[in-house]
């Protein structure tokens, strides 16, 4: 019997699911709690299988009590409910490894489809443990730092197939290998979208014999399977199924995966096909899944392509405008030489300013700031000097919307952080939430601080805090409670810190007053 821990702040809904849930044989309810604070030491006093939680909740939210949670009950699994356009917090939990999420008014389908699907990936994390420890030569460090060299060093892939066959001889004769690679679509790093895929994996799997390796590529997860069981795995057709949750969710995950292989020998091949998948994902920006097959004559931009391609996310996102245009000139200009297929220069296109639009509201600009960028109106051009004035175009306005933004309110948005900072200095304050105050991107709010003030926030925080503590020291007060007071818990971390800052010992600077 699994056991589960309800918390909610609205008591009607706290006492209806409540009793929902003890009509389920199946589950033991091991607690409730109207709070964040009082949910946290119920699940960690009662070690339940699965928490059921609010996301908005006052004292603690339904997100930060699952962050503590998480530290001291790595296997529990977490459901959320939410409200109403709550996708930004949906986001979030999905980030921390929750499973799903339910809509409120809750129902009883819903709520034994979310306990089913919980039940499963215990069931499968528990099965996982199992094969893992019976297994006697097993190493899955070394196994997947063997597979990533194989993705890395095709060169090498006799020997490589090789060690991997000594590690885990199972795998030499497995009945199907295939390979998926994903991102989150415009996501700021792997947090984002590594639970995401993981979770699309539980789901995928369920209870069969397959095994996963995964490792990364930049910011790109890959992951390899290879179903050990009698018959072909139904990859595909899982992945595609599986995924439209996370589209509900409002995540977009590009996703390119490789055909079916027979065996570990086609793996390199396997690793081939889904980049090449994956790229061609992330060119059509849709949520559909795209295979191997899918682009048999695709087509691929060039190396230097992708070059100014990185240049002008990375000098737009730092405020660079006028070298940023340079990079966009370049860019569709090898586009061009490139003699692409219609299809492919279109996308590509689109894809360039449908970014610099996202990248423009990243960084705050969503008053009066929109550019018009309808795929469509470009997918009915046929000539390719139309095409290429149309990006351009729209290139140039969002540039000119974001510059001009940039000279009449930067200034003003970091000193608005900074003003924050200052009111807020001994609390818990992370980019996450000074992004949220001035409503930017925590990206571009890093790098517009460090760029106007030499320093990162953080940084800075820190020299607010000194001066701080060193102001509190000179009215007399203790070093462990100035510690507390500007913001420290750990005494030795802030005697380090103020060392570093202002090249004094704690004992020392209080004997100099």
């Amino acid at each position: 019997m699994l056991k589960i821990v309800l918390i909610d702040d609205e008591i009607i809904v706290l006492r209806g699911i409540s009793a929902l849930l003890k009509k389920q044989s199946e589950y033991e309810l091991a607690g409730t709690a109207d709070n964040g604070i009082d949910g946290l030491k119920t699940v960690l006093e009662t070690k339940p299988d699965i928490v059921m939680t609010d996301i908005r909740m006052p004292g603690m939210s339904g997100l930060e009590m699952i962050k503590k949670i998480k530290k001291s009950l790595p296997d529990t699994v977490y459901i959320v409910f939410s409200g109403f356009n709550e996708f930004k917090y949906v986001k979030e939990a999905i980030g921390l490894g929750v499973v799903d999420y339910i809509e409120k008014p809750v129902t009883i389908p819903k709520l034994k489809e979310v306990l089913k699907k919980a039940s499963g990936i215990l069931s499968y994390q528990q099965n996982y443990r199992e094969m893992t420890q019976n297994r006697e030569k097993a190493d899955r460090a070394i196994l997947e730092r063997l597979i990533r060299h194989l993705y890395e060093r095709p060169q090498d892939e006799e020997e490589m197939i090789r060690q991997i066959g000594e590690k885990n001889p199972a795998l030499t004769s497995c009945r199907s290998v295939f390979v998926l690679k994903a991102a989150e679509d415009h996501g700021e790093s792997v947090d984002d979208y590594r639970n995401i895929v993981q979770q699309l994996t539980f789901d995928m799997i369920g209870n069969d014999p397959v095994e996963v390796y995964s490792f990364y590529d930049h910011e790109n997860l890959i992951l390899v399977y290879f179903n050990l069981g009698s018959m072909e795995f139904p990859f595909l057709e899982r992945v595609r199924e599986k995924k439209s949750r996370i589209d509900a969710g409002g995540l977009q995950v590009m996703i390119g995966v490789s055909c079916v292989h027979k065996s570990l020998s086609d793996l390199e091949k396997a690793f081939e096909e889904a980049d090449n998948a994956f790229r061609y994902a992330r060119y059509l920006g849709e949520t559909e899944v795209i295979s191997s097959g899918d682009v048999e004559f695709a087509g691929s931009v060039g190396e230097e392509s992708k070059k100014d391609y990185d240049a002008i996310i990375f000098e737009f996102r730092a405020g660079q405008y006028d070298e940023c245009r340079e990079h966009i000139k370049a860019y569709i200009g090898r586009l061009r030489e490139q003699d692409l297929r219609p299809e492919l220069y279109v996308q590509s296109c689109w894809e360039l300013v449908h970014l610099l639009q996202i990248m423009l509201n990243e960084a705050g600009h969503t008053d009066g700031s929109y550019v018009n960028v309808d795929y469509y109106e470009l997918m009915h051009m046929t000539a390719e000097g139309e095409i290429t004035a149309w990006t351009q175009q729209k290139a140039d306005m969002i540039i000119d919307k974001a510059q001009k933004r940039q000279n009449d309110g930067s200034s003003r948005t970091v000193r608005e952080m900074k003003n924050y900072i200052d009111r807020h200095f001994a609390e818990g304050i992370s980019l996450d939430e000074l992004a949220d105050q001035v409503h930017m991107s925590k990206t571009y709010l890093s790098m517009l601080f460090k760029k106007e003030e030499g320093i990162s926030y953080i940084k800075y925080l820190t020299k607010v805090r000194m001066e701080k503590a060193m102001d509190f020291l000179r009215q007399g007060y203790k070093a462990k409670e100035v510690c507390e007071m500007v913001g420290y818990h750990d005494y030795k971390y802030f005697s380090t810190q103020f060392k570093s800052s202002t090249g004094m010992m704690l004992d020392n600077y209080k004997k100099s007053l």
